[in-house]
């Protein structure tokens, strides 16, 4: 439990410099997204967004794996005492979003866009950013490395990019 913390405290950290809204931990899992939410510059308020599309998320999203990869390989891992390295995967597109429940009730996202930033994260490497061909081209000015096609579970067929810290 110590490890974790310590892990997602620094994740945490990270958050607001990002504009990144951190969505739940499930486990080891660290679940976060961009362009959840607006900051009113008059106000300073953070408001949620509805139907207006921050055209910078994807790239908060990508500089924050970024910096998520580097804030985890200053932990050690408890068991070798190696660098943590993490797996990212990120998707754009749409989501929706609510408050389920009534005990403990959560907000939680829900659609095609979060399965697929998932398969990203399971098919990724340790130590990269794992995204999405509608990422990359949002993105395109980073060092992404072609995997090629591969076949994600739900999707077929799709072109993936690695981007290595």
């Amino acid at each position: 439990m110590s490890f974790l913390n310590d892990l997602f405290t620094r994740l945490d950290g990270l958050l607001d410099t990002y504009g990144i809204y951190k969505v739940e931990t499930i486990g080891d899992c660290y679940v976060a997204a961009g362009g959840l939410m607006r900051v009113d510059e008059d106000t300073g308020s953070v408001t949620v967004r509805s139907d207006d599309v921050d055209p910078q998320h994807a790239n908060s999203t990508v500089q924050f794996a970024k910096a998520l990869l580097h804030a985890a390989s200053n932990v050690s891992l408890p068991t070798t005492g190696q660098p943590v390295k993490l797996r990212v995967g990120i998707h754009s597109g749409a989501a929706m979003s609510g408050v389920v429940g009534t005990r403990m009730p959560r907000f939680c996202l829900f659609g095609d866009t979060m399965n697929v930033a998932s398969r990203m994260e399971s098919t990724g490497e340790a130590g990269a950013v794992h995204v999405s061909q509608a990422t990359r081209d949002l993105v395109p000015h980073e060092a992404w490395e072609c995997r090629g096609g591969m076949e994600v579970k739900g999707k077929g067929f799709m072109e993936t990019y690695l981007l290595r810290a």
